[in-house]
């Protein structure tokens, strides 16, 4: 395939459950992924083995318990593609994801993000996060997972803090834009982000308390 490559990351801990329908949603799109990298973060269940029924051709990393921010770090570490693009193991991908979000990063080549829309699916058990609801992925893109990030800024970047348990994503994004990146958007579904009883944003001081801690960052960064 010629062109930008996409690398699709899944971290995944203890997630049986759900692992598969993300696989199968990637592995879906109108256009394909370059390649699928599963990064089991210490599973307990039968996480591993799933991914191997699902994707035999998945690379799959295997490490201990460490947190989402190494789980992806690690996936990028060993990544290809020109263009990384992420999904939490209980999330979907919109089959025309890819495709739309590859037309607007060659629409704006100056783009080293390029972001879409998040639609919330409810699942039975789910606890309703307003502030997904404020979030549509368009507006305030703190869903890594609707986005497209060009892998050398990763790089540059030094990928995601291991030193947030929460929201190490919204740090990484505003540190990307705090360095200049520029951040395209497109009109269309990016993520499915499926509300159950067990997302870590249910809790929510925890959660809160980091993304406080993010943006208080991006406040030091802009006054020096």
């Amino acid at each position: 395939m010629t062109g930008p490559t996409v690398s699709a990351i899944v971290p995944v801990h203890n997630g049986a459950q759900y692992i598969a329908a993300a696989i199968r949603s990637i592995r879906s799109q109108t256009r394909p992924v370059d390649e699928v990298i599963v990064v089991d973060d210490g599973s307990t269940d039968a996480t591993v083995e799933i991914v191997r029924r699902t994707d035999p051709h998945a690379i799959l990393i295997c490490q201990p318990q460490g947190g989402p921010a190494r789980a992806r770090n690690a996936g990028a570490a060993q990544a290809s593609g020109t263009w990384l693009a992420f999904l939490d193991h209980d999330d979907l991908w919109p089959v025309e994801r890819t495709a739309a979000l590859l037309r607007a990063a060659a629409a704006n080549p100056l783009a080293g993000l390029v972001c879409g829309r998040t639609r919330i699916e409810e699942m039975p058990g789910a606890v309703t996060d307003a502030r997904l609801r404020r979030a549509d992925g368009t507006h305030v893109p703190f869903l890594f997972h609707s986005l497209l990030v060009r892998r050398d800024l990763w790089l540059v970047a030094g990928g995601m803090s291991p030193a947030f348990s929460h929201g190490e994503d919204l740090d990484l994004y505003l540190r990307l834009i705090d360095a200049g990146v520029t951040l395209a958007k497109v009109d269309a579904d990016a993520l499915v982000y499926r509300q159950h009883a067990g997302n870590r944003s249910r809790l929510v001081d925890v959660s809160q308390a980091a993304l406080l801690t993010a943006m208080r960052g991006a406040i030091r960064r802009r006054r020096e």
